[in-house]
């Protein structure tokens, strides 16, 4: 059973530095109950939880542990659907810039016009101020009290691989800090260790709690890697979509690797494709334990045909 619920119960937010030194505390407790050591490594700032030899690992299992703000608009992830992401992403981003304009305008016309260089400086000056503050309620506001599946259940499917993979030596994971801010934990970690972040298959969780459909998204430069294929065969028997790295697009860690591969649970919609919704938002509150049982279970099975 996985352990989802526990760590939701106990560390529903990983925002302030307190908050995920706790949740790294626990992480390491577990995964010293599996007989594999935990050490946490800061890289430019950012402190990252690893634990067993990567060094040493055949396979890199991976997700983030820190939590976003919440943001007005939920941000859904579509990862077959690119032009229909864009459209969603710039969509509330239009509406901020006709807003700002408009404020603007009107600022400048009650000035007296744009031949006046007050009514100029005065636009400018508006226009800059009320799109910096609707950017700021829009996107970021206060830490994020519910995330669930974003990322909760990443974490809980890595602890629970760490269980079900007790002494395999050949095994490796990391928790990474700060991915809400561009990814910046993992981004350091692999600047540290670029030969390891040129060899390691590494498989990436990011919200896979929340969806009928597995999306596995693999590079081809992955492809190479000798333990890619019963990778794919132990997914695709639990009815997993595997894509392409260029047909599925996933902005997650597993970006900073070479041989990256992202997983995310999905629903569908006809005309929409895949999508994982509300995410950032006072909703993300559901991930089923069922899904990433399934989940681990694959990768575990795979843990053992290499």
């Amino acid at each position: 059973m996985s352990c989802i619920d526990e760590i939701n119960e106990q560390f529903p937010v990983r925002h302030s530095a307190e908050q995920k030194k706790t949740l790294r505390q626990f992480a390491a407790e577990q995964a010293a109950k599996a007989g594999f050591e935990a050490r946490e490594e800061e890289n430019e700032g950012h402190i990252n939880l690893v634990i067993g030899e990567p060094e040493n690992a055949k396979v890199l299992f991976t997700a983030h542990y820190d939590t976003p703000r919440r943001a007005l608009f939920p941000n859904i992830l579509m990862p077959t659907n690119r032009i229909l992401h864009f459209a969603y992403v710039a969509g509330p981003i239009a509406v901020i810039i006709l807003i700002a304009l408009t404020a603007g305008l009107l600022v400048r016309q009650a000035l007296g016009g744009p031949g006046v260089i007050q009514a100029r400086a005065g636009f400018v000056a508006v226009y800059f101020g009320v799109y910096l503050i609707l950017c700021c309620i829009a996107f970021f506001g206060p830490a994020n009290k519910h995330n669930k599946n974003d990322n909760t259940s990443g974490i809980a499917a890595v602890l629970d691989l760490i269980r079900m993979l007790s002494g395999r030596k050949e095994f490796a994971f990391i928790l990474f800090d700060d991915e809400e801010k561009g990814k910046k934990g993992s981004l350091a970690w692999t600047k540290a260790h670029p030969a390891l972040q040129a060899k390691l298959l590494t498989v990436n969780m990011d919200c896979v709690g929340n969806g009928d459909h597995l999306v596995i998204s693999i590079p081809n430069s992955a492809e190479d890697d000798p333990s890619c294929a019963a990778l794919k065969k132990a997914l695709e028997e639990i009815g997993a979509h595997i894509y392409s790295s260029d047909q599925a697009k996933m902005n997650s860690d597993q970006k900073n690797f070479r041989n990256g591969i992202g997983v995310c649970a999905c629903f569908y919609r006809k005309g929409v494709g895949y999508y994982t919704p509300r995410i950032h938002t006072s909703r993300d509150t559901v991930a089923s334990g069922e899904t990433i049982d399934k989940l681990t279970g694959a990768l575990a099975e795979f843990a053992q045909n290499i």
